[in-house]
C-alpha cells in the first residue's frame, strides 16, 4: 500500500464522534479498503464521494463500520456533519433513474386495474374475474421476489447488466402482450414476463438511493420521491390507456405503452450508478438476515399488508363502475387515487426524515385499514372519488415508507441491497394470494363488502406485526425516532 494510503488511513483511523470508552474499535485499513478506498489509486479516496473533507470522511467511516457511540451528544453530532453531506449531482440524477423505473415497475402494477376492466368486459369476457386478477397479481408477485437475486447481483457490481436484461425482457413481453387473444397469453405475457422484467430492475434500483443518499439528510426523502414514481406511472398509464384503446385498439395501445417503456429503460440505464465498492461474496437468500427479530417482524407486518392493500386500486375502477360511473370516468378515478398518492409518498417522509420510517409506516398502515374497512361506504360517484383520493395518500404513505425502513435494518451500506431483497422475496408470496381471494370474494354479484372486510383485517394485523417491529428497533437503536 502506497504512503498516501496509509497516511490517509490514519487520518481516518479515529472516528470524529467517538468517546473515550469506544476508542479500542477503531477500524482496521483492512475496514478502510472494505468500505470504498481503491487500495491501488494512491489517493485513499472513497470512490466516487462528493467531498474529501477529513471530517465527512471520518464521519462516513465510523458510521459504515459500526463504530461509535449512540448517545443524544454523539447522535446529534453526526447529524449536524450529515446537514453538510450532499450526494452531488450524481447522486441526484441516479434519483431520476430510480423514480423513472419505478414508475414502470410499481407504476404499472397501480395501474392493472384498467386491465382488468378491460379483460373482464371486452377482450376476453368469457373469463372469469378471478382469472384474471392473476394476470395482476403474478406481476406484484414477481416484481419484488426477484429481489432475493436481482439485490445481491446488484452488491456484487451487475447493476447495468440486471437494468439492461430486465428491460429487455419487459419490453419483449409487452410487444407479446399486445398480439394476444386468449386468456393464457396474457397470464404468461402480461403476468409472468413483464413481472420477470420487473423484478430484475426494481430492487437494483431502490439500493442505488441508499450509496448515494445513505449518510445525508435527504435519504428518506429520496425514498419517498423513489416511491412517488409510481404514483407518476399510474397515472400517465391509466389516461394513455383510456385515450388509446377507443383510438388504435388495444394491439397498439400496448405497443405503444413498449415504446415508452423502452426510453425509460435506455434513460435508467445511463443515470443509475453505485458508488461503493462491489461485495467479493454473494449472498443470494441469506438466512442470516432474519436474526434480527426487529426485522422479522417487520417483514411479517409488510407480507400481511400486501395481501390487500392495493385491492382498492386493482378493483377501482370495477367497483367505480359497479356503482354507476361511465368507463372513462371510472378509467380517470384510478389516476386521481394515484395523482394523490404522490402527495402521501413525500410529504409524510420528509416529517420520516426526523421522526423515522418504521414510525411513518406503522401510522399510515393503521389508517389504511381503516380507509378499508370503509371501502364500500362511498356509493356515490361523488363519494368515490373522494375515497379514491384519501385512500391514495394513506396507502401511498406507506409504500413510500416500506423501503427505507427495510434498509434501516441493514447492518453495513453493502447489506441494503440483501435485506431490500430477501424483504421483497418474502413478502412476494403475499403479493400473489391477496388480489385472486378478494376476487373470489368480491364474487360475481359485484358485493364487495366481504372484499372489503379482509382487506381491512389483514392490513390491521400487518399494522400491528409492524408496531412491535418498531418498538423492537427503538429499543436497539436507543432512540424513537426510527
Amino acid at each position: 500500500m502506497s504512503m498516501s494510503i496509509e497516511k490517509k488511513t490514519e487520518s481516518v483511523q479515529s472516528p470524529t464522534f467517538v468517546h473515550a470508552e469506544h476508542q479500542d474499535d477503531k477500524p482496521t485499513t483492512r475496514d478502510v479498503d472494505e468500505l470504498g478506498f481503491a487500495s491501488g489509486s494512491g489517493n485513499g479516496r472513497v470512490k466516487d464521494m462528493p467531498s474529501d473533507n477529513d471530517v465527512v470522511l471520518r464521519t462516513i467511516l465510523s458510521a459504515e463500520a459500526g463504530v461509535g457511540c449512540r448517545c443524544a451528544e454523539c447522535v446529534a453530532q453526526e447529524e449536524e456533519v450529515a446537514d453538510r453531506l450532499s450526494p452531488g449531482r450524481k447522486g441526484w440524477i441516479n434519483l431520476a433513474g430510480a423514480v423513472t423505473v419505478n414508475a414502470i415497475c410499481y407504476g404499472m402494477t397501480n395501474s392493472f386495474g384498467v386491465f382488468q376492466s378491460y379483460y373482464t368486459t371486452d377482450l376476453i369476457p368469457q373469463t372469469s374475474s378471478t382469472s384474471i386478477s392473476w394476470i395482476g397479481s403474478l406481476q406484484l408477485c414477481l416484481c419484488p421476489l426477484l429481489g432475493c437475486i436481482s439485490g445481491p447481483l446488484f452488491d456484487a457490481g451487475y447493476l447495468r447488466p440486471l437494468i439492461g436484461f430486465g428491460g429487455a425482457l419487459y419490453v419483449f413481453c409487452l410487444m407479446m402482450t399486445s398480439l394476444g387473444h386468449a386468456y393464457w397469453h396474457f397470464l404468461l405475457a402480461h403476468g409472468i414476463g413483464v413481472g420477470l422484467g420487473m423484478g430484475l430492475m426494481f430492487s437494483p434500483s431502490v439500493a442505488t438511493i441508499s450509496h448515494h443518499f445513505g449518510k445525508t439528510r435527504y435519504r428518506t426523502l429520496a425514498f419517498g420521491c423513489q416511491a412517488a414514481g409510481s404514483s407518476l406511472g399510474g397515472i400517465v398509464f391509466p389516461i394513455m390507456l383510456r385515450f388509446l384503446f377507443p383510438k388504435v385498439g388495444f394491439g397498439w395501445a400496448v405497443r405503444i405503452m413498449a415504446f415508452v417503456v423502452l426510453c425509460v429503460v435506455i434513460f435508467a440505464f445511463f443515470t443509475l450508478s453505485s458508488i461503493h465498492v462491489p461485495r467479493k461474496k454473494l449472498a443470494i437468500l441469506s438466512p442470516t438476515v432474519f436474526r434480527d427479530k426487529g426485522y422479522d417482524l417487520y417483514v411479517l407486518g409488510v407480507g400481511l399488508i400486501s395481501l390487500t392493500i392495493y385491492c382498492p386500486l386493482t378493483f377501482g375502477v370495477t367497483y367505480a363502475r359497479s356503482r354507476g360511473m361511465a368507463a372513462g370516468l371510472a378509467s380517470y378515478s384510478l389516476a386521481i387515487a394515484n395523482g394523490c398518492s404522490i402527495v402521501g409518498r413525500i410529504l409524510p417522509l420528509i416529517v420520516a426524515q426526523k421522526f423515522g420510517p418504521l414510525n411513518v409506516l406503522t401510522l399510515f398502515a393503521a389508517l389504511s385499514a381503516v380507509m378499508l374497512f370503509s371501502w364500500t361506504t362511498a356509493r356515490t360517484i361523488p363519494a368515490v372519488l373522494v375515497y379514491d383520493a384519501f385512500y391514495g395518500i394513506t396507502c401511498g404513505a406507506y409504500a413510500a415508507a416500506v423501503n427505507p425502513s427495510a434498509a434501516s435494518f441493514a447492518k453495513e451500506p453493502d447489506q441494503v441491497g440483501l435485506y431490500l431483497g430477501m424483504a421483497f422475496f418474502t413478502t412476494s408470496f403475499f403479493w400473489l394470494a391477496g388480489t385472486p381471494i378478494t376476487a373470489a370474494l368480491i364474487g360475481s354479484k359485484d358485493n364487495y363488502l366481504p372484499g372489503s372486510m379482509f382487506c381491512g383485517a389483514v392490513v390491521i394485523l400487518g399494522a400491528v406485526s409492524c408496531a412491535f417491529a418498531r418498538w423492537l428497533a427503538s429499543r436497539d437503536r436507543g432512540t424513537n425516532w426510527v
